[in-house]
C-alpha cells in the first residue's frame, strides 16, 4: 500500500506541538494533527510503502495504517491517484436571486456603482405578481426545495410596505409546492423602523448591511444626499437588530479611503458578535502594501478574540472565499441565480443593470422559466486562466468574480494565496481553542 498525499493539501504547524491538514478540493477535510500525526503525513511522498515509512517515522505498520485510512475518508490521502474534485451537477437544486427593489435611494455613497440610480422608481405591483407567477411555475416544473432572495437597490427599505405584503404570500404559496423561500434586506440600515423590526421578527427576515468603518471613516463615503454623515445611525439600527434577535451581517468593501480604518472596524465589529464579510474594492486600483499590512493587523485581532472564545469560522468570510463549504464557482449567477431588475428583466449580475449590451430576458416572456432565462443568459462563470485551473486553491477562491477578472482571474490573486493559509491557521486555533476547553470540562 503506497499513500499519496492529495494534490491540493494544505498541511501547515500551527505551534510546536499541532499542526493542521486539509484538502483544499473536498469539503468538511480539515482536521488538527499533533506533531507525531504531522511528522507521518509529511513523509507521506506518494513512492514509499507503509513498510518503508514505518522505519521511517518510528510508529508500527499496523498502527500507521489505521491512521492513513483515517485521513483516506476525507481524501487528505489515497492508496491510489483517483483524488475527487467539486462537480457542478446538472440542475440547480435551489435557486438565488438579486431582487432590485428600486432605483431610489436616500445617500449618495461616493462609489455607488448602479448605474441607474434615482432614475424612476420601485419595482411595481404587476412586476411584482408576475414575478411571483413565474417564481410558481419555476418551482413546480424544476422541483426547487430552496429560493432565496436578495431584496437591494437602491435602498430596498423604502419599499417595505411592498414586500411587508409580498413576503407571506410568497411564502405561502411556494409552500403548496415543498418549498421554502428565504429574504434578506440589503441595505444601508438608515430607514428602520420598530414595524420593520417587528416584521421581520416574525418573518424571520435577515439584513445584510454595508459599512465602512467606524464613525467618520463611514460618514467619509456613506453619506445622505444633505451631506450628513449615517453612522450614527447605522450604528443605533444595528444594534437594534442584534438585540431583537434577527439575524444580521455586515460587508465592507476595503478601498484606500478605509483601509487604515480597518483594524478599528474589526474590533466593534468583533464586540458586536455579527458575522462580517471583507470585501476588496472592484474596478479600481488599491495600495496593495497597505492592504496586507492592515488586513495582517486585523486577522492578528481576530487571533485575539478567537483565544478568549470568538468564533472565527462562524463570524468572518474574506471576500468571495469559500474555505470550508468550497464550490465549483463563486457566485450563483449563470447557474442557480441572477439579478431581477425593477422592470423583470433578468440579468447575469446587478452590476448590468442599465446596461443595453448585456443580454437578459423577461420575466413576462411565457416561453421561459427562471432557470430557462439563467442557462440562455450570459455567461462569464467558466472563464478562468490556465494558472487557475492549475491552482491549489481552485476551488477556495473560484478565481473570483467573474465579472471583474483580469486576464481571467482575480485581481487579489497574491492577496489570496497570502490569507488563505492564514484564515486556515484561525480556523485551527479556534478547533483547538474548543478541544482544550473540552478537556478542562
Amino acid at each position: 500500500m503506497i499513500p499519496r498525499r492529495a494534490p491540493e493539501l494544505l498541511l501547515r504547524p500551527i505551534d510546536e506541538e499541532h499542526a493542521y491538514a486539509v484538502n483544499c478540493a473536498v469539503p468538511g477535510s480539515f482536521r488538527i494533527l499533533n506533531k507525531v500525526q504531522y511528522e507521518i503525513l509529511n513523509a507521506v511522498n506518494g513512492r514509499d510503502p507503509l513498510a518503508v515509512l514505518s522505519m521511517r517515522t518510528g510508529v508500527n505498520t499496523e498502527t500507521l495504517e489505521r491512521f492513513l485510512i483515517m485521513l483516506s475518508r476525507t481524501e487528505i490521502v489515497r492508496f491510489d491517484d483517483h483524488f475527487s474534485v467539486p462537480q457542478k451537477t446538472l440542475q440547480p437544486k435551489s435557486l438565488n436571486f438579486w431582487i432590485h427593489t428600486t432605483n431610489a435611494c436616500n445617500l449618495g455613497c461616493s462609489y455607488c456603482y448602479i448605474a441607474t440610480l434615482n432614475n424612476g422608481k420601485g419595482m411595481s405591483e404587476h412586476v411584482r405578481n408576475q414575478l411571483l407567477h413565474k417564481l410558481e411555475e419555476t418551482v413546480r416544473n424544476r422541483k426547487i426545495r430552496h429560493v432565496k432572495f436578495r431584496l437591494a437597490g437602491g435602498e430596498p427599505l423604502s419599499q417595505f410596505r411592498a414586500w411587508q405584503t409580498f413576503i407571506p404570500v410568497a411564502r405561502e404559496r411556494l409552500q403548496q409546492f415543498g418549498c421554502v423561500i428565504d429574504f434578506s434586506f440589503l441595505t444601508n440600515l438608515t430607514m428602520l423602523n420598530e414595524e420593520m423590526v417587528e416584521f421581520s421578527k416574525q418573518h424571520n427576515i435577515g439584513y445584510g448591511v454595508s459599512i465602512d468603518g467606524v464613525g467618520d471613516r463611514h460618514d467619509a463615503t456613506r453619506k445622505f444626499r444633505s451631506g450628513k454623515g449615517s453612522f450614527p445611525v447605522v450604528d443605533t439600527n444595528l444594534r437594534k437588530l442584534v438585540l431583537n434577535g434577527i439575524s444580521v451581517s455586515v460587508t465592507t468593501v476595503i478601498s484606500n479611503q478605509n483601509l487604515t480604518a480597518l483594524p478599528e472596524l474589526t474590533r466593534y465589529l468583533i464586540a458586536l458578535d455579527v458575522p462580517f464579510r471583507y470585501s476588496i474594492v472592484k474596478g479600481e486600483t488599491i495600495d496593495a502594501v497597505s492592504l496586507e499590512a492592515y488586513l495582517s493587523a486585523s486577522y492578528g485581532i481576530m487571533g485575539e478574540a478567537i483565544d478568549i472564545g470568538w468564533q472565527f469560522s462562524r463570524r468572518h468570510q474574506f471576500c468571495d472565499l469559500k474555505p470550508n463549504e468550497l464550490g465549483f464557482q463563486t457566485c450563483a449567477s449563470g447557474f442557480s441565480g441572477g439579478a431581477i431588475d425593477v422592470d423583470g428583466s433578468l440579468k447575469y449580475c446587478h452590476v448590468h443593470f442599465g446596461d443595453e449590451s448585456e443580454r437578459s430576458h423577461s420575466i413576462f416572456d411565457p416561453s421561459l422559466d427562471l432557470v430557462d432565462m439563467i442557462e440562455q443568459g450570459s455567461h462569464y462563470e467558466d472563464d478562468r486562466s490556465g494558472d487557475c485551473l492549475k491552482c491549489r486553491y481552485r476551488f477556495v477562491c473560484t478565481s473570483g468574480c467573474p465579472v471583474y477578472r483580469v486576464d481571467q482571474k482575480d485581481p487579489q490573486c497574491s492577496i489570496y494565496h497570502k490569507f488563505i493559509p492564514k484564515i486556515y491557521e484561525l480556523q485551527a486555533r479556534e478547533r483547538l481553542n474548543s478541544l482544550h476547553k473540552n478537556e478542562n470540562i
